[in-house]
C-alpha cells in the first residue's frame, strides 16, 4: 500500500489533468471517505468526488477511480441528468479522458459479514425462517404458504473468525 500522502498527491494530479483537458464550470472538491466496497462516488449536486480510503491502495487505482468519477461529472455537465449513469454519455466522457469505460473495479474489498442469525418461526406450521436481521417491528408478517403469523424465536450472535 502506498502512503496516504502519495495517494492524495495522485488524486490531486489526476484531478488537475482532467480539469485541464476538459474543464467544468467548477473544480470538483475531493472528499476521502471510508467506503468499504465502493472505490469512489461522483456527487453531482455538490460537485464533489468521493474516494475510498480503504479500497484505493495504489496511486494507479486512485487515478483510474478519480477519472471514472470525473467522467460522471463531465457527462452530466454536457448532457444533464439523463447522463447520470454508466450509459453512452459517460462512456464517451471516459474515452475523451483516455480511459476504457469500465464500470466495476476489481480491487480487494472488505465485505460485510453477518453479525447475528435471527430465526423466526411460523406459529401455524412450525417452519423456521433464518435471517441476518430482524424484521421491522409494529408490522405483521405472514407465512405465504400456510397463512400463519411469524414470531421471533431466537437471535444468535455469530462469532467472527480472526
Amino acid at each position: 500500500m502506498a502512503s496516504v500522502t502519495a495517494l492524495r498527491e495522485a488524486a490531486e494530479l489526476a484531478l488537475e489533468e482532467a480539469v485541464n483537458l476538459f474543464p467544468l464550470p467548477y473544480v470538483p472538491i475531493l472528499i476521502w471517505k471510508g467506503y468499504r466496497v465502493t472505490a469512489g462516488m461522483a456527487y453531482y449536486r455538490s460537485g464533489a468526488i468521493g474516494l475510498s480510503t480503504r479500497v484505493l491502495q495504489t496511486p494507479e487505482a486512485v487515478r483510474e477511480t478519480l477519472l471514472h468519477e470525473y467522467a460522471h461529472l463531465l457527462a452530466v455537465h454536457r448532457h444533464g441528468k439523463k447522463a447520470a449513469n454508466h450509459g453512452e454519455f459517460w462512456r464517451q466522457a471516459m474515452r475523451d479522458l483516455g480511459q476504457a469505460p469500465q464500470v466495476r473495479h476489481s480491487y480487494e474489498v472488505e465485505r460485510n459479514v453477518p453479525r447475528q442469525q435471527v430465526t423466526y418461526v411460523c406459529i401455524k406450521c412450525g417452519k423456521p425462517f433464518v435471517r441476518a436481521r430482524r424484521l421491522p417491528k409494529r408490522q405483521r408478517y405472514i407465512h405465504r404458504n400456510c397463512g400463519g403469523d411469524l414470531r421471533l424465536q431466537s437471535i444468535q450472535p455469530i462469532e467472527r473468525k480472526s
